[in-house]
């Protein structure tokens, strides 16, 4: 199954190019570098799985929309494909806008389909909405950050605009770790620590300028 989900993202690659499509790629990286999954690091740390929410993706040249993508997509780093979005390459911009995680009207929704369907493991339960970001490894000891909440006071929906010239966004994973393990290991419900983990991961990304 997940064989045939690829072949199909490639096709579609494939003639996006011929149809003159682009793409915004997300990229987790790691010591300056594209994140390997199950990979141990100079540091000893190793990432087994890093899934997070990014949605109504904008274009921006100064303050005019260029392009919109206001649905929700779940990137995987275990399948890289699924770290793209498909732009037009007929557009100028000089900016992007995007959300980090799943809105309250959304949440308010209860389960979905697609991308925000629960048998993807991104789904608490209709009190608790979504899991925006998903990050688990071991460095010493295991770790896992499950970032999520759309109620007051444990909002984590976050969003994100940054300078954009080229077509790639970063997230320096080991960065967040640095300032993020030093605190907790472990965050699995809406709370405080995961209200400040939602605004380091928001802060950590970054464009090439």
């Amino acid at each position: 199954m997940k064989r045939c989900f690829l072949v199909i993202l490639w096709i579609n690659f494939f003639f996006s190019d011929i149809l003159g499509q682009s793409h915004i790629k997300f990229e987790p990286t790691y010591e300056s570098n594209p994140l390997i999954l199950d990979s141990t690091y100079s540091d000893q740390t190793k990432i087994t799985s890093i899934r997070f929410y990014i949605g109504h993706v904008k274009l921006l040249n100064d303050s005019q929309i260029m392009f919109e993508q206001p649905s929700y997509q779940l990137m995987d780093a275990e399948f890289p494909e699924t770290l793209t979005i498909q732009t037009p390459t007929n557009i100028s911009y000089n900016k992007i806008s995007f959300s980090l995680g799943i809105d309250s009207a959304t949440n308010n929704q209860g389960a979905l389909t697609g991308d925000l369907d629960p048998q993807n493991g991104m789904y608490w339960t209709w009190q608790s909405g979504y899991i925006n970001l998903k990050l688990e490894g071991e460095s010493k000891q295991p770790f896992t950050y499950h970032i999520g909440g759309y109620l007051i006071p444990f909002n984590t929906y976050r969003t994100v605009t940054l300078p954009m010239t080229f077509n790639k966004v970063y997230l320096p994973i080991d960065i967040i770790l640095q300032e993020i393990l030093a605190v907790k290991s472990k965050i699995m419900s809406p709370c405080n620590i995961a209200m400040k983990f939602a605004d380091l991961l928001s802060e950590s990304f970054f464009t090439d300028l």
